[in-house]
């Protein structure tokens, strides 16, 4: 793990330097977009070193852009000049991820910050470099989404937020832990225990009742895997929302990010 979490922060280290170069910039005398297109966005018909069913989330924030697929979460500065995408000063969570995770990361990284040329559709937009299209989507355009309600989510990460820091704990094997919203129920694992609360789900917001779980002691990982998810959801309201097959509970800087089962 510590080797791949060197391997991301010296390719971050890469991205900045890389920013001096010629060609790396706008040009000055070019003219800005006036505004970045805004929301959440998904990619499902990826390249090499992807694997078929991976998902690249892409999001246009306030100040610049963020991304991620199957490993770390990424952000940076972004600017469109002339219907070119720049983006810059890449950082991110920085967790060591198995398999092709690190060299995804690396791909991203690459392709985000090689000024792909931006263009607008009906329902998303495309970025392309000399070798690469790829098409970005609307959530709601996005066949395979899911529904809030009767899917079975599992724990895959808690996303904690400190100023411009964001980190990621993800959740081992064999840890299981995951909620599921049914007939005005959530029914929630901790990774430990299993409870079950009353819930009203609203427009990208849940109203909790008082959490009733088993008095199981854990330790370790499932311990800590129950501490995240009780942050969270041991709360009053709590904010949702779906992307593609992903699903994020959120309240306050902390987040728990679930996959469809």
């Amino acid at each position: 793990m510590i080797g791949r979490l060197a391997g991301i922060a010296l390719l971050l280290i890469v991205v900045a330097a890389c920013g001096d170069e010629p060609g790396a910039v706008p040009d000055e005398n070019a003219t800005p977009t006036p505004e970045l297109p805004a929301g959440d966005y998904i990619a499902t018909q990826l390249p090499e070193p992807f694997s078929a069913g991976d998902q690249l989330l892409f999001s246009f924030t306030q100040d610049g852009v963020s991304f991620s697929a199957t490993c770390n979460r990424m952000t940076g500065n972004a600017e469109v000049v002339d219907g070119v995408l720049h983006v810059s000063s890449v950082g991110g969570t920085e967790m060591g991820c198995p398999g092709a995770g690190h060299e995804q990361d690396e791909w991203l990284v690459d392709f985000f910050t090689g000024s792909p040329q931006l263009e607008h559709e009906d329902v998303g937009f495309t970025l392309t470099t000399d070798d690469v299209m790829l098409r970005f989507l609307d959530p709601d355009a996005v066949s395979d989404d899911v529904e809030l309600e009767g899917t079975a989510w599992t724990l895959a990460g808690i996303e904690e937020t400190d100023g411009d820091a964001i980190g990621l704990s993800v959740i081992p094997p064999p840890v299981d832990a995951g909620v599921r919203i049914e007939g005005g129920k959530l029914f929630v694992r901790t990774g430990c225990n299993r409870g079950s609360a009353s819930v009203t789900v609203g427009e990208h917001r849940l109203e909790l009742g008082p959490l009733a779980l088993t008095k199981m002691a854990c330790a370790g990982a499932a311990g800590d895997a129950e501490r995240g998810v009780l942050q969270v959801l041991d709360r009053r309201e709590v904010e949702w929302g779906i992307t593609g097959t992903q699903l994020r509970l959120t309240y306050g800087d902390r987040a728990l990010i679930f996959d469809a089962e």
